[in-house]
């Protein structure tokens, strides 16, 4: 099914119309940005499918990437753009992510690299997919890796990286040692006035300069498997001297309550979340804001300090999803019905993993256990044929991301009228 530009317009047009009219559509009531997202939206279709920075480095990838999703139903792209503080966008703040530019094969942060690499693309990503699917009638969402700084063991090769230039900006432990580099991400210290402000500010461009129809906030929690717990993170003294002024706790680092300390660092993310709607989006009400989250609430809250039953029932956040990736549909069923009881479930839409299983079944199964009008695919190169140089490109999983590509059409072709 595809959704032309001429429906697309007259969808909208009728959610305007009924405003005007006085339809009756509910408004949650003491929740800020509810305020402006009507019912109607958050009933409408999202047959989603996010899209990694991997996954194109001409005008022509995105198009052909933009033709695919198109030709399967897929309503709205989470569209990559931004991954370890670089861009895949023309930014004023960041510098191009070398993705873009690589040779397929080479590993970024573990090849030798050229120094000399032009990184200019000489295109405009965003602005290439924007206006693809808007032709098409397909919504883009502006996809933004909030806390990486960068990944791997050799440094960034633009000087104008964070990484060089606000080196204190990069998680420290108690001892003052910045997280090292690795196969995982560094990240940046969530709790400084600073980070934040430069975050909203980096969001605040994207949508005053781009068409765009969503934000979505991915990486927006605390690393706690990456860190390990036996250091103190963040544990350097300007972040303890914050701590301190905020809650009144002038413990040392060895002293320090680590239960009330992340309750904290908690808070601080929250704070970022809620700053980005009213700043960053501030003068834009058609943009949706959405954030990608961890499988469960529990979990979210207590593990990755991810407080987003807050973010939704505070109405800091439009929509939520639940990244609940696995082909055990139990599971899927449990991790989605937690999220069901604490937050209204047409602020949930489900996140499919669809790289984890065998054939377009087991996704229409999760589709199914969900909301099937309205879920999100991880990713593109588990359905459609990439330049992703991580895709498996033997004939086998040619034929299978075939075959769920046939079924998941064909699924939304049927619920999709």
């Amino acid at each position: 099914m595809q959704l032309s530009q001429s429906m697309y317009l007259f969808v909208r047009m009728v959610v305007v119309v009924s405003v005007i009219a006085g339809s009756g559509c509910a408004i949650e009531r003491n929740s800020p940005r509810a305020t402006r997202i009507e019912d109607s939206t958050l009933r409408a279709d999202v047959f989603g499918l996010w899209v990694t920075r991997w996954d194109y480095q001409s005008a022509d990838e995105i198009r052909t990437v933009v033709a695919d999703a198109s030709a399967m139903g897929v309503t709205d792209l989470y569209w990559q753009v931004r991954g370890q503080g670089d861009a895949y966008y023309r930014s004023s703040f960041e510098p191009w992510g070398e993705e873009l530019t690589s040779p397929r094969g080479e590993e970024i942060g573990v090849a030798i690299k050229n120094q000399n690499r032009v990184l200019d693309p000489g295109f405009d990503p965003l602005l290439v997919v924007i206006e693809e699917a808007h032709l098409q009638g397909v919504r883009v969402h502006a996809w933004l890796n909030v806390m990486p700084m960068w990944r791997g063991k050799t440094l960034p090769i633009d000087q104008s990286h964070a990484l060089y230039t606000h080196p204190e900006w990069r998680l420290s432990d108690e001892t003052g040692q910045a997280q090292p580099l690795g196969s995982g991400y560094v990240v940046v210290n969530p709790v400084l006035d600073e980070v934040q402000d430069y975050i909203v500010r980096v969001v605040r461009d994207i949508v005053s300069r781009y068409d765009i129809d969503g934000v979505h906030l991915d990486y927006i929690r605390f690393l706690t498997d990456e860190l390990g717990k036996e250091k103190l993170y963040p544990g350097d003294a300007k972040s303890l001297s914050l701590y301190a002024r905020m809650v009144g706790d002038r413990a040392t680092a060895g002293q320090i309550n680590r239960t009330k300390y992340r309750a904290w660092i908690r808070g601080r993310i929250t704070n970022l979340v809620e700053r980005i709607g009213t700043e960053s989006l501030s003068g834009h009400p058609d943009v949706r804001y959405s954030t990608a989250v961890w499988r469960r609430p529990d979990l979210a809250k207590d593990q990755y300090l991810q407080d987003a039953v807050r973010w939704v029932n505070e109405g800091m956040v439009d929509e939520i999803m639940p990244m609940i990736y696995t082909d055990k549909d139990t599971q899927f069923e449990d991790d989605l019905e937690a999220w069901y009881k604490v937050v209204d479930r047409k602020r949930v839409i489900a996140g499919i993993g669809t790289y984890k299983h065998n054939s377009g079944g087991q996704t229409l199964s999760q589709v199914n256990l969900g909301h099937p009008r309205r879920f999100v695919l991880f990713a593109y190169s588990s359905i459609f044929e990439s330049s992703n140089p991580g895709q498996d490109d033997h004939q086998e999983m040619v034929r299978e991301r075939t075959l769920k590509r046939e079924t998941l059409t064909r699924f939304i072709d049927r619920v999709g009228h």
